[in-house]
């Protein structure tokens, strides 16, 4: 091999042993992500499933965020990484094996496809947790950095592309083969793991030493701090209120679709599929776009991009090829906006929040702004069977533009973007006051 592809190949892979855990990874995300869809399809094409039935079935699968995300990490501190890897995604492998299994005997049941869903998003929290702190184990150094960008690349590309992939399988292929096919990138990625040479376990703590601060008082230093600094509170409500409405909506596409607009499961998947492509693209402008208008004024265009485009969906009309383009494109500025808010967003909450309370916070933002999601899937599907379908998504695009107009004025109102609205660096937004941030940090520290 030439001394300069075998110095790429080097740079791409890092390690051996980060190599395995990346495509590891990359087929675990790519089992996960892609059922988000497909079961949800496999219920209303095998079992007739209402809005209702699907709306709790989406709840299911995003519920084990809030209840088991804050408690993984305290549960895996001080275990072995690699065998945490093994078993969670063998287990998940299994539980996913049920529904073709169910499918092939003809016993499948909505109450099942409940029990799976949350099973396997229990499953993969903890799997998600290990997984951040395996990559430090396996790289160390300045290569680190070149690591957690190849897996957060991967996670990506898997969250864009695999949930419409499965759609698109389920029109192909069929269920049960579509679903075996995620069976078989589980177990594949049991494989990967398995090749992991690295056998170190994280050092337990020394006798004596102070354990600081458990796990609830962090939680509750998060809380309070995240609540004190208006930046992080207009950006954690926002983030809360938008995946409330944006998963009531993404619930009820899928019946609206293939019900209302006649999409075949794979057009379906091919909208959702095509339209990620907006992600990609918001990755690519994000920086263009914070050095012409400001980071704040960035945070406001983002959203309100994100926001307005599933507007159209429940109001266009006409030719089946007419009706798959727009909703196509109403996902691409869709992803477009929702990418640079995130980037925006995220290096907000970074500049704002002293490193000593990084994480709580980041723990904060997170759970408070995932926790809405089950609801949200929930409500949603509620709201098409009360309602009905395209009512019931009206409402809840309109939920998404109201939110997105009380953030804009508030974040306008709060003049966080300076006079001029411009800034040296892209990426940058401007502190809170530094008094209230010093008056949050003593009120955080001092509970």
């Amino acid at each position: 091999m030439p001394s300069d592809l075998r110095r790429r190949t080097a740079a791409l892979v890092v390690t051996p042993d980060f190599a395995k855990f990346w495509l590891g990874q990359a087929l675990a995300n790519l089992a996960g992500k892609s059922i988000t869809l497909l079961i949800p399809l496999v219920a209303v094409v095998a079992l007739n499933a209402g809005p209702t039935e699907v709306g709790l079935i989406n709840s299911a699968q995003f519920l084990p965020l809030l209840i088991f995300t804050l408690f993984a990490g305290a549960w895996l501190s001080g275990r072995a990484h690699r065998p945490t890897m093994i078993t969670a995604n063998a287990v998940n492998a299994v539980l996913l094996a049920l529904v073709p299994l169910a499918m092939a005997f003809h016993w499948l049941d909505i109450y099942l496809l409940y029990v799976v869903v949350f099973s396997i998003g229990a499953i993969t929290c903890f799997a998600d947790v290990c997984a951040l702190a395996y990559a430090p184990v396996l790289v160390v150094g300045d290569r680190l950095v070149t690591a957690n960008s190849r897996l957060e690349t991967t996670y990506a590309l898997a969250t864009v592309a695999a949930p419409g992939l499965g759609g698109i399988l389920l029109g192909t292929l069929g269920g049960s083969t579509s679903l075996a096919l995620g069976v078989a990138a589980y177990l594949l990625a049991v494989g990967a793991f398995l090749t992991i040479r690295h056998r170190a376990v994280p050092a337990a703590p020394a006798a004596g030493a102070s354990q600081g601060p458990g796990i609830f008082q962090l939680i509750g230093q998060g809380l309070r701090f995240s609540w004190r600094v208006p930046l992080l509170r207009r950006l954690t409500l926002q983030a809360a209120w938008f995946n409330l409405f944006e998963q009531a909506v993404l619930t009820l596409y899928l019946v609206y679709a293939v019900r209302d607009l006649d999409f075949s499961p794979g057009l379906l998947g091919l909208t959702m599929t095509i339209g990620g492509a907006g992600s990609v693209l918001g990755s690519l402008f994000a920086t263009r776009l914070g050095t012409s208008f400001g980071a704040a004024r960035t945070l406001i265009i983002g959203m309100g991009l994100a926001s307005v485009a599933p507007l159209v969906i429940p109001l266009v009309s006409g030719p089946k090829a007419l009706t798959a383009t727009v909703c196509t494109a109403a996902f691409v500025l869709y992803g477009l906006g929702l990418t640079v808010f995130n980037i925006f967003s995220l290096t907000a909450r970074q500049r704002t929040t002293p490193d000593d309370l990084l994480a709580p916070a980041s723990a904060t933002n997170r759970f408070v702004a995932f926790g809405t999601i089950g609801i949200g899937a929930a409500l949603g599907g509620w709201a098409g069977t009360w309602l009905g379908l395209q009512t019931a998504l009206v409402l809840a695009t309109v939920g998404l533009v109201a939110g997105w107009l009380v953030f804009a004025v508030s974040l306008v109102r709060s003049g966080s973007d300076g006079e001029g609205g411009r800034h040296e660096d892209p990426a940058a937004v401007p502190d809170e006051p530094r008094p209230v941030v010093a008056a949050a940090v003593a009120a955080a520290d001092g509970a």
